[in-house]
């Protein structure tokens, strides 16, 4: 079994700082932002938010040890829906893994045991940068807080390695220097001068 990077409780709290940073990315989030480029390309706002909701269930699916159904799943791709559900979400996982406080045991991806922070800590990463991704696309400021992203470095340095990574990441881009936001985007293969350059990868 591979070990987290922190314990359990530490994970969750480093969640809760990354869902925090999303949710206020989502505010005041309108249909019509839907068509909007993200630098996840070539998904748009709308492509991405799907994507979000899915990330989200499937990280509360672990805390949860089943399938995670917040009500039924989204009857239209409207951002405004689709943005709600990611709230209904974030507040959903946020619990469940603050009720497994003090469970060590390990939790299932796929047929993997998997240690219970090291999964807390991978979906902080994932909602964070998405939360990045949101921001930058609606014209946010587009750096995440500096503490929250010198946290969740060391995360990606050893969960998304610069070599072997999954498909699902762009190579790393070249950053001499800066500041914990854009040496974290550049590591996940985002370019942390977006829209600038849109090719990154998801």
């Amino acid at each position: 079994m591979v070990p987290a990077v922190a314990p359990p409780r530490a994970g969750v709290a480093l969640l809760e700082r990354s869902l925090a940073y999303t949710l206020g990315a989502l505010s005041d989030l309108r249909d019509a932002e839907g068509s909007r480029p993200t630098p996840c390309a070539p998904w748009d706002l709308t492509d991405l938010l799907v994507h979000v909701v899915d990330s989200l269930e499937v990280v509360t699916e672990l805390a949860l040890g089943r399938l995670a159904r917040v009500g039924p799943p989204p009857s239209s791709h409207r951002p405004e829906v689709l943005a709600d559900h990611v709230r209904v979400l974030g507040c959903t996982l946020l619990e469940q893994w603050t009720a497994r406080e003090g469970d060590d045991r390990a939790v299932r991806v796929g047929g993997l045991e998997v240690d219970p922070g090291l999964a807390a800590e991978v979906g902080a990463l994932e909602v964070a940068v998405h939360g990045w991704d949101l921001a930058a696309a609606r014209g946010r400021p587009a750096r995440l807080p500096s503490l929250l992203a010198a946290a969740l470095l060391p995360v990606a340095v050893a969960r998304v390695p610069a070599d072997g990574r999954s498909a699902r990441f762009a190579p790393p881009r070249p950053l001499s220097g800066g500041d914990p936001s854009s040496v974290l985007l550049a590591h996940l293969g985002r370019d942390p001068g977006w829209p600038d350059v849109t090719d990154s990868g998801t």
